[in-house]
């Protein structure tokens, strides 16, 4: 990992007693402040929260101690770390949040957490969220098919205010045009940066949601490996608050990587952050992978770096704020040179919804990301007597997880013994995914299956891949089971259609959900040449849409191009 910093010992030697993650959160911590503050000398107190946390690295509770020394926690190291950056403009010491001026006493407070913590561990511990979140999980548990009535109402409703036109983004309200001083008594303007160092390496912003498993943040760690192969140094920015267990892996090893914590210490009108980047380094570009923090700051680079591309990804039209990331793509589009999709649905809903000009929307699927897609064969029923149905993916609402599991007891009451189901993932619904099969009596139905298990292991053994969704761009789990020779069902949903066969394609709604599926797997179970011809349809479907080119051979060019 890159460092601008240095102390009388190495990182390792001093961190020595974290774990792996928590010391790569502590040196991306060190890197912001290091940054922020050029040439400043600042002692970092290291503290171990609690697994209902959130690590705190950059926010404004690490320099006033809110969240730390503030409650009492001691902490369990105690170091010194001298800024080694070379500034090209002035960075301010005084930070102001909610009005009031943040007293800098020389001490960053950092707080990491356990390795074991989760999203639901912070979840069911938020007092705000406790009574909704109760509510909410009692219906989810209780009565399933009925709650999924209310949240196809609502979906429905969204989808609608999802096509009425999207208001631009106002680059003012961020800049605080209307403000001339702050209380420090200093002017508020923006604050231009400085040319890039004389020796700045060749680099790429790569701003993503955060360092956790889901499609878009897979895609995100594929395109700082292509940027690295093309000689670019990735800087990695997170917006979103998370436990950042990807911090680990082989591909941040040599990448300047900042999980972002927010609120930022920032001055009215300025953005030291950006500005320390592009003053350290020669950049060349600036992707945005779900990340609302680039995506409104998009205006300032290109103000002051009018040459440096901007490029988004985008990769599902979400039932909330009128599309989600999609549509922040869409307000702030002035500023962005290219918008990189993965499946027709988002393009036309881009292009012909919203007006998006056509040339600047480009459909490139995440094909040969996860599985190699070009030698299809039919995989044979296993040895397993009983008919082995997977759903591989994250435990989390989109996916509608309870779905799955209705699906398995229903068919467990109708043919009993004959099915085995396995649900390969974790996420932010691990626990209600356990009660919702202890509540059925599904222990000896459904299999959990973990990370720790490799996801080939489960196509190898699977007989049909099922995807319960609500909402979807295109699943990369279609392209891996379709390439492992294992047919699809799918809910219809988001761009599903483009590689699952309309044989496939099962109703939206939870309780016909669960009744198509059923179905359609008894039917594979007594008919082996029906789930034949439902793959090779499939396969079909995928080699056709294949003909694309892929999101990899894309960003490899753009690479590329930008490295020279």
């Amino acid at each position: 990992m890159c460092r601008f910093f240095k102390a009388d010992k190495a990182p390792e030697e001093l961190l020595k007693g974290l774990t792996e993650r928590q010391r790569r959160l502590v040196i991306a911590a060190v890197n912001y402040h290091s940054l922020i503050q050029p040439g400043r000398k600042l002692k970092y107190k290291i503290y171990v929260g609690e697994k209902w946390q959130y690590p705190r690295l950059t926010d404004i509770s690490t320099i006033d101690g809110g969240c730390t020394e503030q409650v009492g926690l001691e902490p369990v190291l105690d170091i010194e770390f001298t800024s080694t950056v070379r500034n090209q403009s002035p960075f301010s010491p005084h930070y102001l949040s909610a009005g009031r001026l943040l007293v800098d006493r020389n001490v960053r407070y950092i707080l990491v957490t356990p390795d074991e913590a989760t999203d639901e561990d912070v979840e069911t511990h938020r007092p705000q969220a406790r009574m909704k979140t109760r509510a909410y999980k009692k219906m989810e548990t209780t009565v399933p098919v009925a709650f999924d009535y209310v949240r196809e109402a609502l979906r429905t409703e969204r989808d609608w205010h999802g096509r009425k036109p999207i208001p631009l983004f106002e680059p003012a309200t961020v800049a605080n045009h209307d403000l001339t001083h702050d209380t420090v008594g200093e002017p508020t303007h923006e604050i231009a940066p400085g040319p890039y160092i004389a020796d700045a390496r060749k680099a790429v912003i790569i701003s993503m949601h955060w360092l956790q498993a889901g499609g878009a943040e897979r895609w995100g760690m594929e395109t700082i490996r292509l940027a690295e192969a093309a000689g670019l140094l990735p800087i990695v920015l997170t917006d979103r608050d998370g436990q950042q267990p990807w911090i680990t892996e082989d591909v941040c090893d040599h990448a300047l990587v900042i999980p972002l914590t927010m609120p930022l210490q920032q001055r009215l009108g300025d953005e030291p952050l950006l500005r320390a980047l592009f003053e350290q380094f020669d950049i060349r570009a600036v992707l945005i992978h779900h990340c609302q923090w680039m995506y409104d700051r998009a205006w300032w680079v290109k103000k002051y770096a009018p040459a440096v591309s901007v490029v988004d990804s985008l990769h599902i039209v979400e039932h909330v704020m009128q599309g989600g990331y999609p549509r922040e793509a869409i307000a702030h589009d002035q500023w962005i040179d290219l918008h990189h999709v993965i499946s027709p649905q988002l393009e036309q809903w881009m292009v012909h919804t919203h007006g998006i000009a056509a040339g600047k929307v480009v459909d490139a699927p995440l094909i040969g990301l996860t599985a190699d897609s070009q030698t299809l064969r039919f995989k044979e029923r296993g040895s397993s007597a009983r008919f082995v149905v997977a759903f591989i993916g994250r435990m989390a609402r989109q996916k509608r997880p309870e779905a799955f599991i209705l699906t398995a007891r229903y068919l467990e009451k109708k043919r009993p013994g004959a099915f085995h189901f396995i649900m390969h993932g974790s996420g932010d619904m691990d626990g209600f995914v356990d009660r919702l099969i202890s509540r059925y009596h599904l222990e000896q139905v459904i299999e959990r299956r973990s990370g720790a298990t490799p996801v080939a292991q489960t196509y190898d053994e699977a007989d049909a891949l099922v995807v319960s969704s609500i909402n979807e761009g295109i699943t990369l789990t279609t392209i891996e089971a379709i390439s492992a020779g294992v047919p699809v069902l799918s809910a219809n949903v988001g761009s599903q259609s483009t590689l699952v066969s309309p044989v496939g394609l099962l109703p939206r709604l939870t309780a016909s959900f669960v009744r198509a599926a059923a179905k359609s797997l008894v039917h594979m179970t007594d008919q082996e040449s029906d789930r034949r011809r439902l793959w090779q349809d499939e396969a079909k479907r995928l080699m056709e849409f294949s003909k694309l080119e892929s999101a990899d051979d894309l960003f490899r060019k753009l690479f590329e191009q930008w490295s020279k």
